[in-house]
């Protein structure tokens, strides 16, 4: 024990050095991390268990939180299990900000965590109705907010579509082994959003086509460098048509241009007698796609839908040759059966013999008589047959054009997730921050700050949680916004700024430390270096978000690297102190520590842990003091009487009495 001070130390801890100001081997605490108090650090609550939003906010202003953010987790009609923000009337919404107020407190909103993504992305691809489903959710959060909260973040996950991590900018993360090898791609339909799936382990076969050079040889004379008929100088690599013509590889991505490939010429193979093909891999479709300055899936699945096009084409043409030849032979019979028809119509019956056609007179044709039949008979039979077989082509050759139009057609829409899906995205941003605006307005005399909309970072696995695609999709966003605003009569650099003002990202430092097990040691690194780098990479990246006005909101929660479990902030192995600080250094105050359903009290253990501080009465002090001394002592009273006392079945370790 040391007894320096005039009190023991809180089961024997350590102790409060007056002369230093500051606490001595105090495990907790040895230096204030940041300034914040809790004012600007606030906590959540989450709609888990029994309460309406209003005494969840009552209870957290009771337990001494200035700012709380309500979490929803109902979406669509409440039906009485979770609430949305719909299922809370004008009187409890007034009674909750009546309550902030009141209380000098602050509340915002966290829309329905069943929002994964902006981007209307489900399983079958992008809808407009997933799209619009979301719109209401966040519109519903906003309003709600207008009416209940203080202004401030309305908060939504972002997750927009699932991508390989072998895929993010830098190639510092990896899922499993071959990721990089073996995961799925997906590209989409620009005019429908379908998606479509391959895996970069696939391998395909493909007509092998002649270039310019091989059909030189073939031919028998010069192609390349030659300027064919349509103006075009024949290089060595181009494929060619039967005469010589050059077909562009880039003519793939020129939907004027793009049906000039299925005049390529294929390579016979004379020996097997028939066409040759070639095997391709996922990395002849990357090269390809490097030098047309393509991404890669959208090159192999282009060439893909090309060949079913081709065979298309090829199934038209096969039955198509016969068409005009059929259609002569039924003219002709026609013009022959209206001919014996009449002729019949005057011949007695006794002599009609004369004209029956014998049942062996055609066996070189395709219809053998069962026996003699007069010719009529014979030439109605024949022009059943002619037009059977001219349906059969109308059949298979048009439904072939069709089906080869249809793939023409998605082959020129082709498009990456990212290319069509941050459309939707940014779209959908751009919207529900306009309503964010024009909630702000309406409720102006009534908010204490501007409600904007806040996309939370959210899985690795998930397009949105990357620091440059959160940054990708507020800056599009807020782009967007402008010109929404522009179109409404605003000028630019006011719509700029609104934009930015009501378009911020939320950052949670759970979500992004979830990124530590997929990031990749460097050969022969250390896992002790390998976890520094981590970190500093991690605080890098955040804080030029912060810099650069990119972040409006933190949520602060803990783990270990594998799950979103919301261990208390300090708890898990994210390097959060170090967040706060340059978090705070850059100007950001919008923090809430977003508990986990174990821990009611994460707020203060995390205002302690990081020295928020307390202002007293004459002098300052910090929360590791109030919670672990009595009036900024290292210790409690050496004399507690009343309901302060502890009963008499309690003991120091130490074995020391109290009095």
């Amino acid at each position: 024990m040391i007894f320096n001070t005039e009190y023991y130390s809180t089961l024997d801890r350590g102790y409060y050095n007056a002369s230093k100001g500051k606490y001595v081997d105090d495990p907790v605490l040895k230096e204030p991390i940041t300034n914040l108090t809790p004012f600007e650090m606030g906590s959540s609550e989450a709609d888990i268990g029994g309460g309406t939003p209003l005494q969840k906010f009552d209870a957290a202003i009771r337990q001494g939180s200035a700012k709380v953010e309500f979490t929803f987790f109902g979406q669509g009609k409440s039906g009485g299990q979770q609430h949305t923000p719909e299922s809370v009337g004008k009187i409890e919404r007034e009674q909750i900000r009546e309550m902030a107020r009141l209380n000098n407190a602050k509340f915002s909103v966290h829309a329905t965590v069943a929002i994964n993504g902006a981007s209307g992305m489900t399983r079958e691809g992008f809808s407009e109705e997933a799209r619009s489903q979301t719109l209401r959710e966040i519109n519903k959060a906003i309003e709600f907010a207008g009416d209940a909260s203080t202004g401030g973040a309305v908060v939504f996950h972002t997750g927009e579509w699932h991508r390989p991590l072998t895929d993010v900018k830098g190639g510092m993360f990896r899922q499993y082994g071959d990721e990089d090898s073996r995961s799925p791609v997906m590209v989409v339909d620009g005019r429908t959003g379908e998606i479509q799936a391959f895996r970069k382990d696939h391998k395909v076969y493909e007509p092998k086509f002649h270039t310019a050079t091989t059909y030189e040889k073939e031919l028998g004379k010069k192609i390349v460098g030659v300027r064919d008929k349509n103006g075009n100088i024949v290089e060595k690599d181009d494929w060619v048509d039967i005469n010589g013509n050059a077909i562009k590889r880039e003519w793939l991505l020129d939907q004027k241009k793009s049906e000039e490939l299925f005049n390529r010429v294929p390579v016979w193979n004379k020996d097997k007698t028939n066409f040759a093909v070639e095997e391709h891999d996922f990395t002849y479709f990357e090269k390809q796609a490097k030098n047309l300055g393509i991404a890669p899936e959208v090159y192999f699945m282009k060439s893909q839908l090309a060949n079913q096009v081709l065979q298309y084409k090829g199934n038209s043409l096969f039955h198509g040759l016969q068409y005009d030849e059929l259609k002569e032979e039924r003219d002709a019979l026609k013009k022959a059966l209206d001919y014996y028809n009449s002729l019949e119509v005057g011949i007695p019956d006794n002599e009609k013999w004369r004209l029956l056609v014998n049942k062996f007179a055609n066996r070189s044709g395709g219809f053998l008589l069962p026996k003699d039949v007069m010719p009529s008979e014979y030439l109605t039979q024949s022009l059943k047959q002619t037009e059977d077989r001219m349906r059969h082509i109308h059949e298979s050759s048009a439904s072939a054009d069709a089906m080869a139009r249809q793939a023409l057609e998605k082959m020129n829409e082709v498009t990456t997730l990212e290319n069509f899906g941050l459309k939707k995205t940014t779209k959908t941003i751009a919207e529900v921050g306009m309503t964010a605006m024009e909630v702000s307005k309406k409720k102006k005399d009534e908010l204490r700050e501007a409600i904007y909309v806040a996309p939370e970072s959210f899985m690795p696995q998930m397009y949105g949680s990357h620091p440059d695609e959160i940054r990708t999709i507020i800056e599009s966003s807020r782009k967007e916004m402008a010109k929404m605003l522009q179109q409404k009569g605003y000028g630019s650099e006011e719509a700029k700024d609104l934009a930015k003002k009501h378009i911020k990202a939320t950052i949670d430092t759970g979500h992004f430390n979830m990124w530590r097990r997929y990031f990749q040691a460097k050969e022969g690194e250390s896992p002790e270096k390998a976890e520094k780098r981590f970190e500093k990479w991690y605080l890098d990246e955040t804080e030029k978000l912060a810099k650069d006005g990119v972040i409006g909101h933190v949520h602060l929660t803990d783990n270990f690297g594998y799950d979103d479990e919301h261990v208390t902030p300090g708890q898990g192995n994210a390097p959060i102190k170090e967040f706060i600080q340059r978090m705070e250094k850059a100007g950001i105050k919008d923090f809430i520590v977003e508990r986990g359903g174990e821990n009611p009290h994460a707020l203060w253990e995390t205002l302690e842990q990081f020295g928020s501080p307390i202002y007293g009465i004459g002098h300052k002090m910090n929360m590791s003091q109030i919670r672990h001394a009595h009036f900024g002592y290292g210790a409690p009273a050496n004399y507690i009487v009343g309901a302060y006392s502890p009963s008499n079945e309690f003991r120091l370790w130490s074995e020391v009495p109290l009095e």
